[in-house]
C-alpha cells in the first residue's frame, strides 16, 4: 500500500529534525502490518477503501488487480461473493443490500464465517473514530502461519524498506526545492503515522520493535492488555524494565538470537494483568541496516489458547474413541464366553437341584460370571454400544423420583440440595440408565468426601446458539477432596480408578461417558486438589408435546418359564454356545436342528419345511452373516420367524428391521429363562 504525499511550498526556516526517523517508523509498521498472519482492512464512513494488506486478498480470495486500489466500494466486495455463492442461497441484490445496511451502522461485531473450500475465518470489525472502520480477518484453521509467513518475507521486508525509505527521501528533495509545501507534507506525514498506529491498535495481536540497545522503539496498545503498561510508558524504557525478571528470562535466548540475525520464536503460558493466563506464541524477526548489520528486532505475539485447547480436545477424544473400540471388541468376546458359562452353570444346578455341597459350588460361580456380566454391560455403555432402550424422560421428576434413594445411599453425613429448572427439561434417554449414570456419580461424591459434605445437583437449559440446538444441563457437584489435572484427564477410562484395590473397579465414569455420549450429548469434568468436583451433563432437550412413553417388554421370571414344541433352527459357529443353546431348547421341550454357519442353515431351511423359527448369531466367520441369513430365509419364506443373537450388540441394533420386517434381538449373555422368554415372543407374535 503506497502513502500519497500532496507536495507543497518549503518553509526554510522550519527545523528538519524528527521527520526521518517519524519516516521511519512508519516504514516499519506499514512493513509488519503487511506481513501478519491476519488479514485486514480499512474503510471510510463513505464504506469505500482505504487500507489492507495483502493477507486478506489471500484469505478472501478477491482478485487484488480488480479489487485491490483505494476508493473500491464496499459493495463491489459483498455482491462479487454473493454472486459466487459465499452466502448461501437467496436473491444477490437482497444479500448485499441487508449486508451494507449492517455495514452502515458501524458497530462492533466478531464473527466466523466458513468458505466455500473450507477455510474458517475468525472477523472481527471496529470502528475508528474519525476515520471509518477496521476489519481483522483471522485464518483459525493456521495458527502458526505468522511465523513461517515472516521468516519467509524477511528479505523483501529489508528490499521494500530500502525502496521506501530511498521515495521519501526524493520526495524530502523535491520539497526543500518547492518551499512552504514541505510543511503540508509534514502534516501528512504525521497523520499518516497516527492512522497507522490507529490501525495498530486495533490489531488483536502484541506488536513491537527494539532497537540494538534493548530499548523499546515501538509498541502498540495490545501491550497493555498483556502487560499492564500503555505503549506511552513503554517506548524507550529497556526491555528488562518492561517486561519484569520472570518473563524477560523466559524470551531473553531468543532476543539474543534475533540480534545475531537469525528469526527466533518461543512458546510460553502467561498470566495478564486481569488474572486470566493465556498461551502466547512470540516470534522475534532481526532488523538490517543497509550494511547488514542488525539494528534491531520486530516482536510479534499471537494468543494461541483456543488453538491449544481444541488440540487437547481432539486428542482426548481420539484416545477414548480408540479405547472405546478396543473395549466393545473385548466385550463382545466375553459375552460369549459368559454365554457358555452361565448357561451351562444353569443347566447343571437344575439337574443337580438336590445335591447341597455341588450347589453351594457352583452358585457362586454362578454369581461370579453374572457380575462379569454386568462388568461387560459397563464396557458396553462405555464404547457406546450398548442395547438401549430410550424414551422421553422429564429430568426434574427423574431426578426427584430418586432422592429418597440418594439420600439412603449417601448416609446422613452428606447434605443432598437438588436444584430443579422452572420448567420441564425433557431429553430421549433410557431412564434406567440414566438413573445408573446419577447414582455412579453420587457415589464417587460420597467417596470423595469421606467426612461429610455437600452433595448438589442442578438443572437447567442451555439455550440454543448458532448451529447447536438446546439442551438439558445436569450438573452433579461436591465439596470433596477433588482431582489433579493427571487424574481428571483419564477419568473416563476403563478400569482407571483411584480408590485403591477393592474398592471399585473403575468402571462408573466409564459407563457414564459412554451412556452420555451415546444418548447424543456431552460431559466435562471441572475439579481442583482442594476445592471439590463438578460433572457436567449436557442432552439434547426435545419439546414437552412431542413427549411419549411406550412400556417395555417385562422377562418372565424363572418360576414361569414359557415353554414350547416348535422347531428351532440353532444358527452359531462357536460350538460351546451352540451347544449350550441346543440344550436348553430340548430342555424346554423345542426340537431343535443345529447349523454352524450361514451356509449349512440355508441348506437345512430349503431341505427342511418344518423350521418355525431360526436363532441365529449376527457375526460368524464364514458363510453368509446373521442379517444376510435372514434376509434369504424371508425371501425364501416370507411368513418365517427370525430371532438374533449377537455379543456384540450395537451390530444387531444398528439394523433393527430386514427389508420390510421388524427384527428382534436377544443380546448375550443370556440365561435359559431369557432366552425361554425372547423365543416365545418371536413365536406367538
Amino acid at each position: 500500500m503506497e502513502t500519497e504525499i500532496e507536495q507543497v511550498d518549503f518553509r526554510p526556516d522550519e527545523p528538519e529534525i524528527g521527520d526521518a526517523e517519524s519516516r521511519r517508523r512508519q516504514e516499519y509498521l506499514q512493513t509488519a502490518l503487511d506481513h501478519l498472519d491476519d488479514g485486514f482492512t480499512v474503510y471510510d464512513l463513505d464504506l469505500r477503501l482505504v487500507a489492507w494488506n495483502r493477507r486478506f486478498f489471500d484469505l478472501v480470495d478477491f482478485p487484488i488487480e480488480e479489487f485491490g486500489h483505494v476508493g473500491k466500494p464496499f459493495e463491489d466486495f459483498i455482491r462479487f461473493n454473493a454472486l459466487r455463492g459465499e452466502y448461501g442461497p437467496g436473491d444477490p441484490d437482497e444479500l448485499v443490500a441487508e449486508r451494507v445496511r449492517l455495514a452502515r451502522r458501524f458497530a462492533a461485531h466478531t464473527m466466523e464465517r466458513r468458505r466455500p473450500n473450507g477455510t474458517v475465518l475468525e472477523v472481527r470489525g471496529n470502528p475508528v473514530p474519525g476515520i471509518g472502520f477496521i476489519t481483522v480477518y483471522k485464518d483459525i484453521t493456521e495458527r502458526k502461519m505468522a511465523e513461517q509467513a515472516l521468516a519467509a518475507s524477511h528479505d523483501d521486508l529489508e528490499r521494500r524498506v530500502a525502496e521506501r525509505t530511498r521515495e521519501l527521501t526524493e520526495v524530502n528533495a523535491k520539497l526543500i526545492a518547492e518551499g512552504t509545501e514541505r510543511r503540508r507534507a509534514l502534516e501528512a506525514l504525521r497523520q499518516s503515522e497516527e492512522w497507522i498506529r490507529l490501525i495498530a491498535d486495533g490489531m488483536p495481536v502484541l506488536i513491537g520493535y527494539v532497537d540494538a540497545e534493548q530499548r523499546y522503539r515501538f509498541a502498540n496498545r495490545q501491550f497493555e492488555a498483556w502487560i499492564g503498561l500503555p505503549p506511552e510508558a513503554i517506548v524507550g524504557r529497556r526491555v528488562d524494565e518492561v517486561l519484569g525478571t520472570n518473563m524477560h528470562r523466559s524470551i531473553r535466548e531468543q532476543m539474543a538470537i534475533a540480534l545475531t540475525g537469525r528469526t527466533a520464536s518461543t512458546e510460553l503460558r502467561l498470566r495478564l494483568p486481569s488474572g486470566k493466563w493465556i498461551d502466547a506464541i512470540s516470534t522475534f524477526i532481526p532488523h538490517f541496516g543497509d550494511g547488514g548489520e542488525v539494528l534491531g528486532y520486530f516482536i510479534l505475539a499471537q494468543d494461541v489458547t483456543d488453538h491449544r485447547q481444541a488440540e487437547t480436545s481432539l486428542r482426548h477424544a481420539q484416545k477414548m474413541k480408540a479405547v472405546g473400540q478396543l473395549t466393545g471388541g473385548l466385550a463382545h468376546d466375553f459375552n460369549n464366553l459368559l454365554t457358555i458359562v452361565i448357561g451351562n452353570l444353569n443347566l447343571l444346578r437344575e439337574q443337580l437341584s438336590d445335591d447341597e455341597f455341588t450347589l453351594s459350588q457352583i452358585d457362586p460361580a454362578l454369581g461370579a460370571a453374572r457380575r462379569g456380566a454386568e462388568l461387560v454391560k459397563h464396557l458396553l455403555a462405555f464404547s457406546r454400544k450398548q442395547p438401549l432402550q430410550p424414551r422421553h424422560v422429564e429430568v426434574g421428576a427423574l431426578i426427584g423420583g430418586m432422592t429418597d434413594l440418594l439420600r439412603r445411599t449417601l448416609g446422613a453425613a452428606i447434605r443432598i440440595a437438588i436444584v430443579p429448572f422452572d420448567e420441564p427439561a425433557w431429553i430421549v434417554a433410557d431412564p434406567n440408565q440414566m438413573e445408573n449414570a446419577l447414582l455412579n456419580l453420587a457415589i464417587n461424591a460420597r467417596d470423595a468426601m469421606p467426612r461429610g459434605g455437600d452433595l448438589t445437583v442442578t438443572v437447567d437449559v442451555c439455550p440454543a446458539g448458532g448451529t447447536a440446538a438446546e439442551h438439558v444441563r445436569l450438573v452433579v457437584r461436591d465439596t470433596g477432596i477433588g482431582m489433579p489435572a493427571s487424574v481428571v484427564e483419564r477419568a473416563f477410562e476403563p478400569f482407571f480408578s483411584t480408590k485403591g484395590i477393592g474398592r471399585g473397579h473403575g468402571m462408573g465414569l466409564a459407563m457414564v461417558y459412554g451412556f452420555v455420549q451415546q444418548s447424543g450429548g456431552g460431559i466435562v469434568i471441572d475439579s481442583r486438589p482442594g476445592a471439590g468436583t463438578s460433572i457436567d451433563i449436557r442432552l439434547p432437550r426435545v419439546s414437552a408435546a412431542a413427549a411419549a412413553e411406550s412400556p417395555g417388554r417385562r422377562i418372565a421370571p424363572e418360576a414361569d418359564i414359557p415353554t414350547g414344541t416348535e422347531n428351532i433352527l440353532v444358527v452359531e459357529d462357536d460350538p460351546h454356545v451352540r451347544a449350550f443353546t441346543a440344550a436348553a431348547l430340548r430342555d424346554l421341550n423345542y426340537t431343535v436342528v443345529e447349523a454352524s454357519d450361514g451356509d449349512a442353515a440355508m441348506e437345512i431351511l430349503k431341505a427342511d419345511s418344518l423350521v418355525d423359527l431360526m436363532l441365529t448369531d449376527v457375526v460368524m466367520p464364514t458363510g453368509a452373516n446373521g442379517f444376510d441369513l435372514a434376509r434369504s430365509a424371508l425371501a425364501m419364506r416370507p411368513q418365517a420367524k427370525v430371532l438374533l443373537m449377537s455379543g456384540y450388540p450395537d451390530e444387531a441394533m444398528s439394523a433393527s428391521t430386514v427389508g420390510d420386517a421388524a427384527v428382534p434381538f436377544l443380546a448375550k449373555p443370556f440365561e435359559k429363562h431369557q432366552l425361554a422368554a425372547a423365543v416365545r415372543n418371536v413365536l406367538d407374535r
